[in-house]
């Protein structure tokens, strides 16, 4: 595919209010957004820089101007794609080339991805972030959504859960405790997690503490996120966990996040699909990959003051198909 240009922009998106979780608060959100362009058609794509983990505004943007020099000299754009380190400045490129690949070839995502199902719509859930138990309820009294994933953290575990499940009985519910638990905790908190039935536990233990769920009685399916990047991780984690939640953010973009989700699915793992929130432009390719899973974390632009042009449209907890103005 010819590239005649790819221009590199450092994007801020400030939230709504302040989103809380385990040792974090997040005011605004700090992207990447790269296009590319060959000549007639152009593509976009978007990179969320994570609170979580290492890698810096700055030090995206020094790789993605590294690739670019590296494709303006003549090399193949998808192999330079391919050789970055997977992380939100891979995935902003490589979503870039995906939206381009589509426009220049006049062809849908599903049809390049070899996919046959191209759903209209698809249910998410709405992350209620860390708050007092009275908080929380009222933010799942409030929602729309028929799935909502509860922040948690070492505190308040059980007055959290049952507060949320008092405020929404008919609601599926998943907990997100984003490593803030030893496996002691975990033990402690199942009977509370059982009796307020949750659906799914994700990220339990810490990034490098994923051996230590190894015999545990697993009545709760158990997802792994942070220690899941790409497929490299999957031979490691299937002992421990019944299923990843992929992010285009930590596999380097679409073309791994397919991948992981297909390897993934071959070897019995459960599947969600999750972002750093983002906007409308970060939740297009994560939907492509939601087709495939059984959870949809992609309630990014929600948490947004504001959104893209051409944003995605949420619904009584369902996210509709983006348009190809926006991406793909």
């Amino acid at each position: 595919m010819r590239i005649a240009g790819i221009t590199i922009a450092s994007e801020k998106w400030p939230l709504r209010e302040p989103f809380r979780f385990s040792g974090f608060t997040v005011e605004a959100l700090d992207t990447v957004h790269v296009a590319v362009t060959d000549g007639v058609h152009h593509g976009q794509g978007e990179g969320v820089i994570p609170v979580v983990f290492d890698l810096t505004l700055a030090e995206a943007v020094e790789a993605l101007e590294a690739a670019r020099a590296r494709i303006l000299a003549g090399e193949d754009a998808w192999a330079v794609c391919a050789s970055m380190q997977p992380n939100a400045a891979r995935n902003a490129l490589d979503c870039a080339l995906w939206d381009l690949a589509c426009k220049a070839s006049r062809r849908s995502i599903w049809d390049l991805a070899g996919l046959t199902t191209a759903p209209q719509s698809l249910e998410v859930d709405q992350s209620i972030g860390l708050a007092s138990p009275a908080e929380m309820a009222v933010t799942a009294r409030a929602s729309r959504h028929g799935v909502l994933k509860i922040k948690l953290d070492r505190t308040l575990v059980t007055e959290r859960l049952q507060a949320v499940r008092a405020a929404r009985p008919d609601a599926t519910i998943i907990v997100d405790a984003n490593q803030a638990w030893s496996r002691a905790d975990l033990e402690t908190h199942l009977p509370a997690l059982a009796e307020v039935r949750i659906s799914m536990i994700e990220q339990p233990l810490r990034v490098g503490l994923d051996h230590e769920l190894a015999g545990l009685a697993r009545p709760i399916p158990i997802y792994a996120d942070e220690s899941c990047h790409t497929r490299n991780d999957l031979q490691r984690l299937a002992p421990f966990y019944n299923g990843i939640n992929i992010k285009l953010d930590k596999s380097g973009g679409l073309t791994e996040a397919l991948a992981l989700a297909r390897q993934a699915t071959d070897t019995g793992m459960g599947l969600m699909v999750g972002c750093m929130a983002g906007t409308s432009l970060s939740m297009a390719p994560a939907y492509v990959v939601a087709s495939l899973c059984n959870w949809a974390d992609l309630d990014g632009p929600l948490l947004l003051a504001s959104d893209r042009a051409s944003p995605m449209t949420y619904r009584n907890g369902r996210l509709e198909s983006f348009k190809a103005d926006l991406w793909g």
